[in-house]
């Protein structure tokens, strides 16, 4: 049975009475950027998503905006005559309040990315982590499977027909999350290239995925220990967790800064070592600081 609103989400842009849409059983979600840094009207719902999240900077959170049910097709596709279904077909529509365009990487308009909107290739951890709890709240409560394409085109190579683009057999089949990018019948480029990879990692260890498996198959992770605390590693630490860490990075390769082996006394060969491992990952190549978080942790020793 679908869950039909996200819980917290604010309905006031419920758009249902002026649009009712067609009855879905979602199984797909589509990522979507809105290009703006604030709520768009959507032509009062003509061209609305399910649910919009629009970064608040202060609380460092998303704040939803449900315009529809999540039994209801959303109207931010295009659909043309004669082809395939897109809205309709069983697929649940998020906005993402921000940008995907690299001329916004950085500033916009005497604005700053980071500060005062968000450039999503490059997202805050927070807000990459808000938009994998929405995932995996759809996988717990909606059956949406958290897996996705592999190709996630960097805008604006990602505009118009490319080899992301589905072909419609392709989308007909489809289960799980892509981007508006990916969507057969349409051109938009976006989310461009959204730390997808990250996502996934996130929203499946809050969903509690057996595996990482998308479909929840697969085997059960290895044991690994448990994470202590950023607070463990930097300038000045000493502790057996240092030691650790330096034993399962030269495991997997990454020891080359080391002199002596590693050790419990942080040392700079720790951090560039950590950074290089980070730098080796998709899901952290945008924080390379070489201290160790949750996910660097995790990743590390899975």
């Amino acid at each position: 049975m679908t869950v039909n609103y996200y819980l917290g989400a604010s309905r006031a842009y419920d758009y249902s009475s002026r649009y009712e849409g067609d009855v879905i059983k979602p199984n797909a979600g589509v990522i979507h950027t809105t290009e703006g840094t604030s709520l768009p009207s959507y032509g009062n719902g003509a061209e609305a998503p399910n649910i919009t999240a629009k970064p608040n900077f202060v609380a460092k959170r998303l704040d939803f905006y449900q315009h529809y049910s999540f039994t209801r097709s959303a109207r931010a596709l295009v659909n043309a005559s004669g082809g395939v279904e897109t809205n309709t077909l069983n697929c649940i529509q998020i906005e993402l309040v921000g940008t995907c365009d690299p001329k916004h990487a950085k500033s916009w308009n005497g604005a700053k990315a980071g500060k005062d909107y968000i450039y999503w290739p490059a997202a805050p951890d927070w807000a990459l982590d808000g938009l994998a709890s929405f995932m995996a709240w759809q996988y717990k409560n909606n059956g949406i499977p958290l897996t996705g394409p592999d190709t996630w085109l960097a805008y604006p190579s990602s505009y118009g027909n490319t080899k992301a683009r589905m072909s419609f057999a392709a989308w007909n089949a489809f289960k799980g999350w892509c981007g508006h990018s990916h969507v057969p019948e349409n051109f938009h480029g976006d989310p461009g290239n959204i730390a997808f990879a990250k996502l996934l990692t996130l929203a499946k260890a809050k969903a509690k995925v057996p595996g990482g498996s998308g479909n929840g198959g697969g085997t059960a992770p290895k044991p690994m220990p448990p994470f202590p605390g950023a607070s463990y590693f930097g300038p000045g630490k000493n502790n057996s967790h240092i030691t650790l860490l330096g034993k399962q990075l030269m495991k997997k390769g990454f020891g080359k800064h080391y002199t002596s082996g590693p050790g419990p006394k942080w040392s700079e060969a720790d951090r560039q070592n950590v950074a290089d491992f980070q730098r080796s990952r998709a899901e952290l190549r945008g924080d390379p600081d070489g201290i160790p978080g949750p996910l660097t942790w995790r990743l590390l020793f899975s």
